[in-house]
């Protein structure tokens, strides 16, 4: 953890302090949601969409509590206030509990990791899996699968793992969203299958305010290929380029790609006044 301190339920302690009981089942069962939230200096980024995505997600599991949007919002600005740090990763903890009086809202602040400048000219490797995710739209601690796949992206080199359903139609990364683009259109699995990250929305927005038509369909995995080009949304990296999908390349990163990450840094600065 970054700072002197963290939150609980709002209360500010100091991170020497901070501890998950043994015996707390809720948590070892990964009955609980979270986020991250891009903090760089002093400007936090879209508070108000990842406070409403996890108090959605924690209904979605059916994780009762008694937090609100608000309170969550407050208590993100108290620990930067009191930690005084202007560039951070925040990440918020909502872990339920048999008593929703119980419940935990923990917010911390980690460091920051950004992608390397370069894949965004050059675009980056992933590799693909099947596996469809339980409760896809919730953002849970139920993550074991999506880090092993993780890890053997790493391990392979690659950026991320894209997964696939049973019938091979495209769903998402294990910490991205995914697009693709033709003829001026985004393509993008639909939101009954996948998480809609605050940066999938956000891109769509930005797209759609600067010409870009937005479908949201099945995509078969092994039509990729078919389309100009592909790009992976998240928190830290925003937009970023494909060049390989399981060893096979697109000929290049299409310009229109280059021409949205251009689009989103001045939708961010226009955002932020950054």
């Amino acid at each position: 953890m970054l700072g002197t301190h963290f939150s609980c339920n709002g209360i500010l302690s100091k991170t020497d302090k901070a501890f998950i009981n043994l015996d707390d089942i809720e948590f070892s069962y990964g009955f609980g949601v979270y986020e991250n939230i891009r903090l760089r200096n002093d400007k936090l980024y879209f508070p108000d969409k990842h406070a409403e995505r996890l108090i959605d997600s924690a209904k979605i599991i059916k994780l009762k509590h008694g937090f609100t949007k608000k309170n969550v919002e407050q208590w993100i600005k108290d620990l930067i206030k009191k930690n005084k740090i202007p560039t951070a990763n925040i990440k918020i903890l909502l872990i339920g509990d048999k008593d929703p009086d119980k419940a935990r809202l923990y917010i911390i602040l980690l460091a920051p990791s950004y992608p390397d400048k370069k894949i965004y000219k050059q675009g980056v490797a992933v590799s693909s899996r099947v596996y469809e995710r339980f409760l896809p739209q919730a953002k849970t601690l139920n993550m074991l699968p999506s880090y092993l796949f993780f890890r053997e992206a790493r391990e392979k080199k690659a950026y991320d793992m894209l997964l696939a359903d049973s019938k091979g139609c495209l769903l998402e990364g294990t910490r991205s969203n995914i697009f693709l683009i033709k003829d001026k259109i985004l393509y993008t699995p639909p939101l009954d299958k996948v998480l809609n990250g605050v940066t999938r929305q956000t891109v769509i927005d930005c797209a759609k305010q600067n010409g870009y038509k937005i479908k949201e369909q099945n995509i078969k995995l092994n039509k990729i290929f078919d389309f100009e080009g592909a790009f992976l949304t998240n928190t830290s990296g925003k937009i970023v380029p494909i060049r390989t999908i399981d060893q096979k390349s697109f000929s290049s990163i299409t310009p229109e790609i280059q021409n949205l990450i251009r689009l989103y840094d001045q939708y961010l600065r226009k955002q932020f006044l950054i």
